[in-house]
């Protein structure tokens, strides 16, 4: 039941007599951020709503490469993000840790299996080529917050949950509750739900969310710590075991003798019943981290943060219901494995902000935003979901025939016949240019 009802001061909700022309998001992660930032870029007012009370400083994604590195170079956010962050040339697979013959009790990475080197297709890529630019979620989400607001067409809302949507015909209406339990409702053209894996949005349209959830765990955890045998120029790593595989990323440069913060990934035994609260005491994070971080016994490393994920390979049945549409993790999710997660997300962002440029600027139909929900599922379903499912297996193989994967023996034995078209997809495939498509399906006059 509403209690109130009231229009917070800020930037116009209406458009004198004529139909409204500003959007709502929920959910101010990277997705919702990126999209409000390209809408207040075209002039669009936009209103955030976030539940939370800041933005979130979780553990999550951190590298952006191929298309959605492409759609972040076109923000203006992209020399400050490469500022903060860094460009990497590839990964290695490895496995399991080995003893360091050097150093006596301590563990190096394991035994290299393969370099992934995209530095070697630059000709299959566009600037700044088969690069990988690493930036901690919460980075990227900062800059495009700060973006964002500097359009001065976009307001950013905390501690606001949604709690009705209404679909009003040429308009609709999202009213959202604060920490005080009064209701403020807001009127707009369109409502983006960007509001993570527990959309709330996405429950309220009541859009079914099917696939399956993997019987592993993850702990990811945010550690200072030195590897003195750190390959510079490949410094990331996914570590293949059948068990306890994993990744261990610097998120910023390796400097020699100094400590490099990293983000160490590993699995979880299916068969382990402890809670995620368990999961994540120091304790257990000292256990993992034995099982994955390379350096002397015992450990000399600082815990910065942790968070333990569950993982899942889901897709909303549409990501368009009326006025309301769906992106990111509140449209699909699937295992971080080869980073298609968040990625997939801001591609999400970049497709439906031009979606809603070409409807509210340009009087497109409203039928674009149905080939927006076709074509980011579709992309999903044919590219996102099966290589995400199989980078996962990958990783999660016996070390011993990991060099019979066939990815790895064409990384292996450099086979551009099979690794070109494999790659070319990430550019071709993944991202979604909408307005090429809508120009060739007739949309656009």
């Amino acid at each position: 039941m509403v209690e109130e009802i009231m229009l917070p001061s800020g930037h116009a909700h209406t458009s004198g007599d004529g139909p409204l022309k500003n959007v709502v998001v929920v959910g101010a992660g990277p997705v919702g951020l990126m999209v409000a930032l390209k809408l207040g870029l075209a002039g669009i007012p936009v209103d955030v709503f976030e539940k939370d009370s800041q933005l979130s400083q979780q553990p999550r994604a951190a590298g952006y490469y191929a298309g959605a590195l492409s759609a972040l170079q076109r923000l203006p956010i992209y020399g400050e993000a490469t500022k903060l962050g860094y460009m990497l040339k590839g990964y290695c697979f490895r496995g399991p840790l080995v003893e360091d013959e050097e150093e006596k009790g301590a563990m190096k990475l394991g035994d290299l299996i393969a370099i992934l080197n995209f530095s070697k297709g630059e000709e299959t890529g566009d600037d700044p080529g088969n690069r990988v630019l690493v930036l901690p979620q919460n980075q990227l989400a900062q800059l495009l917050y700060k973006a964002a607001l500097q359009t001065g067409l976009v307001n950013v809302y905390f501690n606001r949950e949604v709690c009705i949507l209404h679909d009003r015909g040429d308009f609709v209406e999202v009213v959202a509750r604060d920490q005080a339990r009064s209701l403020t409702s807001f009127r707009a053209a369109f409502c983006v739900g960007a509001d993570g894996g527990k959309s709330a949005c996405r429950g309220l349209l009541k859009i079914p969310f099917k696939g399956h959830s993997w019987r592993e765990r993850i702990v990811a955890i945010d550690v200072l710590l030195e590897d003195k045998n750190v390959d510079h120029e490949f410094p990331t790593t996914l570590i293949i075991h059948p068990v306890n595989f994993g990744a261990v990323m610097p998120l910023g440069p390796v400097q020699p003798g100094k400590k490099t913060l990293y983000r160490c990934t590993v699995a979880i035994d299916p068969n382990d019943e402890r809670t995620d609260e368990e999961l994540v005491s120091n304790a257990n994070l000292m256990s993992l981290l034995n099982t994955i971080a390379p350096g002397p016994r015992p450990l000399d490393v600082e815990i910065v943060n942790s968070s333990p994920y569950r993982m899942h390979q889901v897709c909303a049945a549409t990501l368009r219901k009326g006025r309301f549409v769906l992106a990111g993790d509140a449209a699909h999710l699937n295992t971080p494995w080869g980073a298609l997660g968040l990625t997939t997300g801001l591609l999400d962002a970049d497709a439906l902000a031009d979606t809603l440029e070409m409807i509210i600027n340009e009087n497109g139909p409203l039928e674009l935003l149905s080939l927006y929900s076709d074509e980011r599922r579709r992309v999903f379903q044919t590219f996102v979901d099966p290589t995400s499912t199989q980078n996962l297996l990958r990783c999660a193989s016996d070390p011993a025939f990991a060099k019979e994967d066939w990815l790895v023996r064409a990384v292996v034995n450099d086979t551009t016949d099979v690794l070109e078209p494999f790659f070319r997809q990430f550019y071709d495939v993944w991202p979604t240019d909408i307005r090429k498509l809508a120009a060739l399906r007739g949309y656009l006059k």
